[in-house]
């Protein structure tokens, strides 16, 4: 037998492991080969990659802080921070990939208190849901950041809504953005945005555009400003379909760059509630054009003849929320509901696991809770639930969610939920209507703190889940904060319910507006005001 010519081959490893202060994992493996060259691999491992956590604001336990600032300070890119219902009275900054939750919408509030940004956003990938943010130079100021969303928040009574500098691949869906004294959304040199189903009433301008291109503006209810839209500096190639345009003091729309204006036959363009051409065959599309003012010939070829009907937005914010605990075995459940067309809804509310009806609450209106009593439960239990909301033409389904009912001790009242108006007029009366049960079924007493140093006083007993209706009047304009609590026949407390509600801007409020409006008009025609001081002048010398 031959022996084989072929040296044996040999080979001899070695791992090298290093780890990091941040985190990170180095594996290096180092191989002898026979002929005695090393060859190396290395990979990193991360074993932070997944180290999302969730920061609250509002409650208590650990990773709970008082202020919203201390945890967008505290956080970390990817982590959550939810906060509970109340008002904030701060500036929050996001320089950080996070999402910022607000536990209830219309009660979930962050108060600008005047100047400055409710919030400025200058990172990518950002997220802030379910808030009120209110009375402030603006409300969401989103700074040279990308593919950050603005979703589902009522943005009220600042110097302007949303504003967008030097940014892209954002979305604005689903807000109601209203009563801001300049513009509801002005994104200026702002690329590839969408701006969606978001109901945006009495500015100025509804949305007004600066030298920003490419984005997409469809399923939007304008209504009641001074101009609805307006497109100026080379605003060019944006695309708006599927939008409904009612009753703006000057025009609808006005376009001085170019822009396509509809989503062709048949899906159609937009509505306007001031277009005066027919419909011959009956096909929904008017039989000529819609004009476009601005001097750029652009046009809306295939004009709506009836409102664009959106569907109802899916039921959210859940409460009891999703996972909950120790929930009394009398309780209420209760959803956000919103309808991009400012259509009311019939919500019912369904046991997931029988299918059976909780209850159903009848003509809910747009950008508020639906709520319902579901009683009787047994202790210890989880139960499952959802809810469905119908505009009388399209129907939208939640999730499912669960929650665990507690033991059958003596809890306090459920925390009351407070409807009724949010804007107003000072002397006048405005009714309002406060709702609580009692997880043993006990009778309920209710405090109401009217926000302007008057009280009602511990009225009652009501029936558990008895809805009571109380008026006040504002003597003066302001913004003042509805508070309500609830306490059972043994004297045991719920917390606070409140509500935001804002009479029209003081003078002072108004004087400030107009020096802000001056000061923009001046940075953009400086020319004028040096006009103005020469005719001031020469009228002096008279």
């Amino acid at each position: 037998m031959k022996r084989s010519s072929a040296r044996t081959q040999w080979i001899a490893g070695f791992i090298f492991v290093f780890i990091s202060l941040d985190g990170l994992v180095s594996f290096t493996t180092a191989t002898i080969q026979s002929h005695g060259q090393l060859e190396y691999q290395s990979c990193l491992v991360s074993l932070n990659s997944n180290r999302r956590q969730t920061l609250y604001v509002g409650g208590e336990g650990p990773n709970n802080y008082t202020k919203i600032q201390d945890a967008v300070d505290n956080a970390s890119n990817g982590d959550t921070i939810y906060v509970y219902q109340g008002t904030y009275d701060e500036h929050v900054l996001i320089t950080k990939q996070v999402s910022l939750i607000g536990e209830s919408r219309d009660q979930t509030i962050i108060d600008g208190g005047g100047p400055g940004n409710v919030i400025k956003i200058q990172a990518n990938e950002v997220t802030v849901t379910q808030f009120t943010l209110q009375n402030a130079g603006i409300g969401v100021y989103i700074v040279s950041s990308s593919y950050c969303s603005i979703i589902h928040n009522t943005i009220i009574d600042n110097w302007e809504g949303i504003g967008l500098l030097t940014s892209s691949n954002c979305l604005i869906s689903g807000n109601t953005i209203a009563h801001n004294g300049f513009e509801g959304i002005n994104p200026v040199q702002t690329t590839f945005t969408t701006i969606s189903d978001n109901a945006i009433i009495d500015h100025l301008q509804g949305i007004y555009f600066v030298e920003s291109t490419d984005n997409t503006i469809y399923g939007n209810t304008i209504s009641s400003n001074s101009r609805g839209i307006e497109f100026q500096e080379s605003s060019n190639n944006n695309h708006l379909f599927h939008n409904n345009f009612y009753a703006s003091e000057d025009d609808n729309a006005y376009d001085t760059c170019s822009n396509t204006w509809d989503d062709g036959y048949p899906s159609g363009g937009n509505y306007w509630d001031d277009y005066t051409g027919g419909d011959a065959n009956h096909d929904g599309i008017g039989d000529t054009p819609y004009n476009i003012p601005g001097g750029s010939g652009n046009k809306d070829y295939y004009p709506l003849i009836s409102a664009w009907n959106h569907p109802p937005s899916q039921p959210s914010d859940p409460d009891p929320l999703d996972g909950s605990i120790n929930i009394p075995v009398n309780s209420i459940v209760s959803v956000f509901v919103y309808d991009p067309d400012q259509d009311s809804m019939d919500v019912s509310f369904y046991d997931a696991t029988t299918q059976l009806l909780i209850g159903v609450e009848m003509d809910v209106a747009s950008a508020t809770r639906a709520s319902v009593p579901w009683n009787g439960l047994e202790n210890n239990t989880m139960y499952t639930w959802y809810a469905i909301v119908d505009d009388g033409t399209q129907t939208n389904q939640s999730a499912i969610w669960a929650f665990t009912t507690g033991e059958g001790i003596n809890q306090p009242p459920r925390i009351p939920i407070i409807a009724g108006p949010t804007t107003g007029n000072a002397r006048q009366s405005y009714d309002y209507s406060f709702l609580s049960t009692d997880p043993e079924g006990d009778g309920i007493f209710y405090y109401i703190d009217w926000g302007d140093s008057s009280n009602s006083g511990w009225t009652g007993p009501f029936q558990s889940g008895e809805q009571i209706n109380l008026s006040h009047t504002w003597t003066t304009r302001g913004t003042y904060i509805i508070k309500a609590k609830a306490k059972d026949g043994y004297g045991v407390e719920s917390s606070w319910g409140t509500l935001s509600i804002t009479m029209p801007k003081s003078q002072a409020q108004m004087t400030l507006l107009c020096m802000r409006f001056f000061e923009r008009l001046y940075e953009r025609f400086p020319q004028v005001f040096l006009i103005l001081q020469d005719l001031i002048s020469l009228q002096n010398s008279y």
